[in-house]
C-alpha cells in the first residue's frame, strides 16, 4: 500500500504546485490556438491525446499481464482491478517512465516532422495537395490500432473483435487499389 500512497501523493504534489497558474496558462493557450485557427497545432493536440491514450492503455495491458502472471484468472479480473494494479506494476519496474517518455517524444517528433514536410509538399503541389491528410490519416490509424491492440492485450475481448474488423477493412481498402 506504500507504493500506491507515495504515487498518489507525488502526483497530487506535482499537479497542485502552482495549480492556478498552470490552469490559467493552459486555458489561455488552448483558447488562443483554437481562436487563431491553427489547424496543424489543433491536430497536434489531438495526436498528443492519442499518444497519451496509447501509453495509458499500454500500462493497462502491462498491469493485466502482471496479474495473470501472478495467477489471477482473466474471467475474475475487473477493469478496476487492473487499474488498481498499475501502480504496483510501476513499483515492480514493469512500467518505467524512461521507457514511456522516449516513445512519446519520438511520436510527437515524428508527427511534427512528417506534418511539416507534408505541408511543404502540399504548398508546392497546389492545387493537388494531399500529403498532410495522408500523414494525419496514417499516424492516426497507427495510434488507433496500437490502442486497440493494448486493450486486447489487457483482456478486452470486444476490442479484439473490433481490431479484427478494422484490419479486415484496411486490407480490403488496400487490395482495391
Amino acid at each position: 500500500m506504500g507504493v500506491i500512497q507515495e504515487t498518489v501523493q507525488s502526483a497530487y504534489s506535482s499537479l497542485s504546485d502552482s495549480f492556478l497558474l498552470k490552469g490559467a496558462l493552459s486555458v489561455l493557450a488552448t483558447l488562443a490556438i483554437w481562436l487563431l485557427g491553427l489547424k496543424h497545432v489543433q491536430v497536434l493536440g489531438v495526436f498528443v491525446l492519442f499518444v497519451f491514450m496509447d501509453l495509458f492503455t499500454r500500462w493497462y495491458a502491462i498491469a493485466y499481464q502482471m496479474l495473470i502472471d501472478m495467477g489471477a484468472k482473466s474471467e475474475n479480473l475487473s477493469t478496476s482491478d487492473v487499474f488498481i494494479a498499475i501502480p504496483t506494476a510501476w513499483g515492480k519496474g514493469l512500467i518505467s517512465s524512461k521507457h514511456m517518455r522516449k516513445p512519446f517524444c519520438n511520436k510527437v517528433f515524428t508527427y511534427v516532422a512528417a506534418t511539416g514536410a507534408a505541408w511543404c509538399f502540399d504548398f508546392m503541389a497546389q492545387p493537388y495537395a494531399f500529403a498532410v491528410t495522408l500523414v494525419w490519416t496514417y499516424l492516426g490509424a497507427v495510434e488507433f490500432t496500437s490502442i486497440m491492440e493494448n486493450m486486447r492485450d489487457g483482456g478486452n475481448a470486444t476490442m479484439s473483435k473490433l481490431l479484427d474488423l478494422f484490419n479486415e477493412k484496411v486490407d480490403a481498402i488496400l487490395k482495391r487499389k
